[in-house]
């Protein structure tokens, strides 16, 4: 540990020689003088002492208390009085000086070590202190710089006035200084009372602040209950929130005007464009703060020439302000009004002040005077389509109304698009309706002209195989015409195969007048299948059936003829089998040449199925045909 070293100044020779033999005995380095003088320089001129040991009587010249305060004056150094003297003034003269301690000479070495080591810690205790108080007044310093040059508003409330403010405290409230703002009541800043008043549940508040110059800032602060100068007082931190107000305000505004738009959108699909119309303007004129509105029309008129159709109001302006009878009108742009400048100059037009604008003309009869009004072109390929107007706005109208007006403008436009051509695809379909219609009547017509005359010349023909050949042709039509009847009363694309072997089998019933000689039966799962393919399996259907009757019922013998259909996984099995007279092996061979059995060969190759003939009791024809969308 490093030696302290004690300055002792000592006017007598040898006492000092005795005083620095002990102290340097007892561990410390010891430097002597004789003088006060030389006591205050040397303490100047060497750093390294630690204690000065003074006499106070130093012969002539300056006293030991005169140097102690030299000393101290220009240095923080403890200072320890040694005397023979024990009168209350010296002693009370070291005290105010600002002593470690005062010590009797005859107190004997015991005393005067104890006091050395007190007087350090003591210095030590005080070195600390004050380093301690230095360092607070430095962060109360950095403090008082932070809060006053803090980009956020510090405030500090106490009877309703500022009594603080930091630089932009004063600058949000407009004030050059925070010294001017001082003393301001708070009620001439705020627009409500008491807003900065401490709230433990929710400190934060927002409210709108008024500046100096009258201009007016939204303002989002905490409140918190403090202590100013040994006063109750409030602290405000507060921060300009305007930007974000703004930025709320106009999210508020655009989800306000998007939902109207959506119900508008959803309005305009149950009701005709003139309701749709009307309810656009009435939405605007709300928005826009108007009480005059309208929407009208932009059409060509001759050669180069536009005319202005006069189309839709809104609600107020019909029932409490325009007395006008006729509300239709059309003729040339150029006879139209101010009003109508939009679609000269193909940009919104604002008039402020109606009764100044240069070139207007009058109204007719019945028409409301206008002071102010606003209105917007509609354009579509580079041409002026619409105007929509709004007017008599209590205060004049700027951009944010122009904005409003234009959106819905083109909205309404949109709408009378949409609308007219939706009435022109539903003015089309009644026409296609009516034409299929008629084309389904006059195809159904002929194929009952057809089968007519297939019958009159079959019943004309005596030849046996050309009067056959005829009714056979007979059938086929009509298994085509009963398929074509099915097919116009299915709504999709797709038939009913069970309907579809039930109309076949009743036409050939009748078409051979079985008379209760033979009978058919039926066993038939649900399936559908695509038209094309079932114009197929019904031609094959008739070939089979009348095949079973003409072969298997010789001499219109008693029987039965059984069609079954079912399906199994992508395939349906149509049967037709009969208990007549059996299948002839040799048939086919036979057959060679027949139409009937081409036919079905062609028809089946076509749908890609398979037929296959058995000999039972009497024949049975298997038919394969596969369903590609199973």
């Amino acid at each position: 540990m490093d030696l302290k070293k004690i300055l002792l100044v000592e006017d007598e020779a040898l006492v000092a020689l005795a005083e620095a033999a002990s102290l340097k005995r007892n561990g410390y380095e010891v430097v002597t003088a004789r003088s006060g003088l030389d006591a205050i320089e040397m303490t100047e001129k060497d750093p390294s002492l630690d204690l000065v040991l003074m006499d106070i009587d130093l012969g002539e010249g300056m006293d030991g208390t005169e140097a102690a305060q030299c000393i101290l004056n220009k240095r923080n150094i403890p200072i320890l009085f040694l005397s023979n003297h024990s009168e209350a003034e010296i002693v009370d003269r070291t005290y105010q000086i600002g002593a470690y301690g005062y010590i009797l000479k005859n107190a004997g070495e015991t005393v005067l070590l104890a006091s050395l080591r007190m007087a350090f810690k003591l210095h030590e205790v005080h070195q600390r202190q004050l380093e301690t108080e230095q360092a607070l007044v430095s962060l109360q310093a950095y403090y008082d710089s932070v809060i006053r040059k803090a980009p956020i508003s510090v405030y500090i409330v106490r009877d309703g006035k500022y009594v603080f403010a930091n630089e932009y405290g004063a600058s949000l409230l407009g004030y050059p200084s925070p010294e001017e703002v001082q003393g301001t009541s708070v009620k001439d800043t705020i627009e409500h009372a008491n807003p900065f008043q401490a709230d433990p549940v929710d400190p934060s508040q927002r409210f709108r602040i008024y500046r100096k110059d009258g201009k007016s800032i939204w303002m989002e602060s905490i409140s918190v209950p403090i202590e100013y100068q040994k006063r109750p007082a409030t602290l405000v931190i507060g921060r300009d929130i305007s930007a974000t107000v703004e930025v709320e305000e106009k999210l508020q505004k655009e989800s306000y005007l998007y939902s109207s738009r959506s119900e508008l959108l959803e309005y305009s699909f149950s009701h005709d464009v003139s309701q749709t119309l009307r309810k656009v303007i009435d939405l605007v004129c709300a928005l826009t703060e108007s009480s005059l509105g309208f929407f009208h029309l932009v059409k060509p008129y001759g050669e180069g020439t536009e005319s202005v159709v006069l189309h839709a109001w809104s609600t107020d302006t019909i029932e409490k302000y325009c007395t006008v009878k006729e509300f239709t009108a059309h003729y040339p742009l150029e006879k139209a009004g101010v009003w109508a400048d939009c679609v000269r100059q193909m940009r919104p037009v604002i008039h402020n002040d109606y009764g100044e604008v240069e070139n207007r003309k009058g109204f007719p009869e019945g028409h409301p005077s206008l002071i102010r009004e606003l209105t917007v072109p509609v354009i579509r390929a580079n041409r002026c389509v619409a105007i929509l107007g709004v007017g008599n706005k209590a205060v004049f109208y700027n951009e944010e109304d122009v904005d409003i007006a234009s959106r819905f403008a083109d909205l309404a436009w949109d709408i009378v698009e949409r609308k007219t051509g939706e009435l022109s695809l539903q003015l089309s379909e009644r026409e296609q309706r009516f034409l299929l219609k008629e084309l389904r009547h006059r195809t159904k017509n002929t194929f009952h002209q057809i089968l007519s005359l297939a019958s009159l010349q079959a019943d004309r023909e005596t030849e046996e195989g050309a009067h056959k050949a005829l009714l056979d042709m007979r059938n086929r039509i009509s298994v085509l015409a009963g398929l074509y009847e099915t097919l116009q009363g299915e709504e999709s694309s797709t038939v009913s195969l069970k309907d579809l072997i039930h109309r076949i089998c009743s036409g050939l019933s009748k078409a051979f007048d079985f008379r209760g000689k033979q009978t058919l039966s039926y066993d038939i799962e649900p399936v559908s299948m695509d038209s094309r393919s079932a114009s197929a399996f019904g031609l094959i259907l008739n070939e089979l059936v009348t095949n079973a009757y003409k072969h298997g019922f010789p001499e219109n013998r008693e029987g039965t003829i059984h069609v079954s259909l079912r399906r199994k996984e992508n395939r349906v099995i149509l049967t037709v089998e009969d208990n007549g007279v059996g299948f002839d092996p040799s048939l086919r061979e036979r057959a060679e040449g027949s139409f009937g059995l081409e036919l079905i060969d062609t028809v089946v190759n076509q749908l890609g199925a398979s037929i296959e003939f058995q000999r039972i009791t009497g024949t049975r024809a298997m038919v394969t045909i596969p369903l590609p969308n199973a």
